[in-house]
């Protein structure tokens, strides 16, 4: 069987965190799905008799989760339908499900209507059209980013869009040359709240885009970050919030980005999942970017996130 240079990197990469996922959870491997070399797996919690909608669950099941979004990046749940038709239900047992992982960030300054809750909704409609599709990291403006996040659909866009793209910013770095790989080991990059700046300057002008900085902050992280469990090194730029490189001249800082950007756009480091009722989505932000496709103009769509803090299970953020 011949495989390509990706796949043998990312076979070569993975095999220590592999082998000790093995050691660990033989009965739950056997039902993973991985969907590219990549990034991306599913997993069927029902083949072990868990459920996210019993609590009781939840310390196995996050368990089981964890261990492949380690391996893959993303993990991929499919439930059939949701617990009944009680839908706060439903997102009550999904939050306590994601607390199993780690402490909950709590709100959003944008996506969360209630200020209370972690619960963050994102949604739109006709007038108020998908306007964020861009690759990005979640909360890379955070001085330290969270390490998972948890998605699940509410309303499915009527069109069949709204599917979303994850890829591997481990498998990015891996897949530079190694001469790019040792001069970005030096280097740091300001993240910012990015394009949530435009809603702010729509409601103020340039005093809305001084609260939205306010609200939002920044931050300066390392071009390369080694994620602290499985040891790989990960690009950890993104197109959204990652602003500038420190110690750089902005036409250079541009071109570096730009190039880094163009990389990690690669269609052989990513996965598409294309969602249905039920589902759920819990991704590493440490070692992943998504993009939400905004092609369900004039339909309604709505998901609601919880975001995870610290890796409670892996033991680090």
């Amino acid at each position: 069987v011949k495989f390509d240079k990706l796949t043998l990197m990312l076979r070569r990469a993975l095999a220590p965190a592999v082998q000790a996922t093995t050691q660990h959870a033989p009965q739950i491997l056997s039902s993973v799905r991985s969907l590219t070399p990549a990034v991306g797996a599913t997993l069927s919690l029902q083949d072990h008799g868990l459920s996210l909608s019993y609590p009781g669950d939840h310390a196995a099941a996050a368990e089981a989760v964890h261990r492949v979004v380690m391996e893959h990046g993303v993990c991929f749940l499919r439930r059939g339908s949701a617990t009944g038709n009680d839908e706060d239900s439903d997102d009550a047992a999904l939050v306590s499900f994601a607390r199993h992982l780690g402490e909950l960030e709590g709100p959003h300054p944008t996506f969360s209507p209630d200020p209370s809750s972690p619960l963050a909704v994102v949604a739109h409609d006709a007038e108020n059209p998908p306007d964020g599709a861009e690759w990005h990291t979640d909360c890379s403006w955070s001085e330290s980013p969270p390490f998972a996040s948890v998605l699940w659909p509410r309303l499915l866009a009527g069109n069949g869009g709204g599917d979303t793209l994850w890829m591997s910013t481990s498998a990015a770095f891996e897949t530079l040359p190694p001469g790019m790989q040792a001069d970005l080991r030096g280097l740091d990059a300001v993240h910012d709240m990015g394009s949530f700046r435009n809603a702010y300057a729509a409601k103020g002008g340039a005093q809305g885009i001084a609260e939205g900085h306010s609200a939002f902050g920044s931050a300066i992280h390392p071009i390369v970050r080694v994620h602290p469990v499985t040891g790989r090194e990960c690009l950890f730029v993104n197109e959204t919030f990652t602003a500038s490189v420190v110690g750089l001249m902005a036409d250079e800082s541009r071109r570096l980005l730009t190039h880094l950007f163009d990389h990690l756009q690669r269609p052989d480091l990513q996965c598409r999942w294309s969602w249905r009722e039920g589902d759920v989505a819990v991704w590493d932000n440490r070692s992943t970017q998504h993009y939400a496709c905004a092609d369900y103009a004039g339909y309604s769509r709505r998901m609601h996130r919880v975001t995870v803090l610290d890796d409670r299970i892996g033991g680090r953020t």
